[in-house]
């Protein structure tokens, strides 16, 4: 074992590097006064007297002051090891005892603000890899081109996949709704591209795609949220499975004749 193996040590169980490099200059040397530790262990003369002081203080050094100049003496050092083996093994307790009285923190729910096109659509892509029971989208064609290779790789892994789609995307299954006719008139009325995107019932991405506005949306873990963007993308598919039911000369009469619908239908 080198010196500096030693003086390491001493620093791991509490010692300054000082007062490592003072108590092996005692041990080497004892008596010695002040002048004679700051030679023996390379100490500064202005730090040394601190650094005796702070020695003492901890009971591991001792002092002769009827003499002068006055001298030190280290303890013992298996008086040394057993005063560090308590204080470790005190201090572990402790540790362990305030660690088990932690409470841990309330969830947190994150939300990030998103800007640009690409970042919303490698956001996209990124929640849905990692989706691994249920995926729900609502989106339009151009969205759905760019995320296509992560939406089927997802129903590969076993996802269920409900998806409401704002025109043709090109892609056959039950669960895959073309909501043309409503994104026609989402899009007259609101002029941009709504975007929900939801993985597994924890995490949604909701964002207004190009239109008159720069794409920015937001992603977030929020329940309330998250329970908000579900109930939107189920609403779109119930409604467009209850006017094909109806018909939609019926649900345009309805809707002309109802002043509640005609208002929500037709203002942002």
């Amino acid at each position: 074992m080198t010196m500096d193996d030693l003086l390491l040590k001493l620093e791991k169980l509490g010692l300054s590097s000082y007062e490592a490099k003072a108590f092996i200059a005692l041990m080497r040397k004892h008596p010695a006064n002040g002048y004679e530790v700051s030679k023996l262990a390379k100490i500064p003369p202005s730090r040394v007297y601190e650094t005796l002081k702070r020695l003492k203080n901890k009971g591991v050094i001792i002092t002769d002051d009827q003499v002068e100049p006055v001298q030190y003496y280290p303890i013992p050092y298996e008086k040394l090891i057993h005063m560090l083996r308590q204080d470790y093994i005190s201090t572990i307790e402790e540790l362990e005892h305030e660690l088990q009285q932690l409470q841990p923190l309330p969830n947190i729910d994150l939300t990030w603000n998103l800007l640009g096109y690409e970042t919303m659509i490698t956001k996209m892509a990124e929640l849905i890899s990692n989706c691994t029971e249920v995926l729900m989208l609502s989106l339009w064609p151009q969205e759905f081109a760019l995320i296509r290779g992560e939406i089927l790789r997802a129903e590969q892994r076993g996802v269920k996949v409900i998806a409401g789609v704002f025109g043709d995307c090109g892609y056959e299954s039950p669960y895959f709704i073309n909501l043309t006719k409503c994104g026609e008139t989402s899009h007259k009325r609101l002029e941009t591209r709504f975007t929900t995107i939801i993985a597994d019932s924890k995490e949604v991405i909701i964002s207004e795609m190009n239109g008159i506005h720069d794409t920015v949306g937001i992603w977030t873990e929020t329940p309330t949220v998250v329970l908000l963007a579900k109930e939107y993308i189920k609403h779109d598919i119930w409604g467009n499975i209850l006017i094909k039911t109806v018909g939609d000369d019926q649900f345009k009469r309805l809707c002309s004749d109802n002043s509640l619908l005609s208002f929500l239908i037709n203002n942002k």
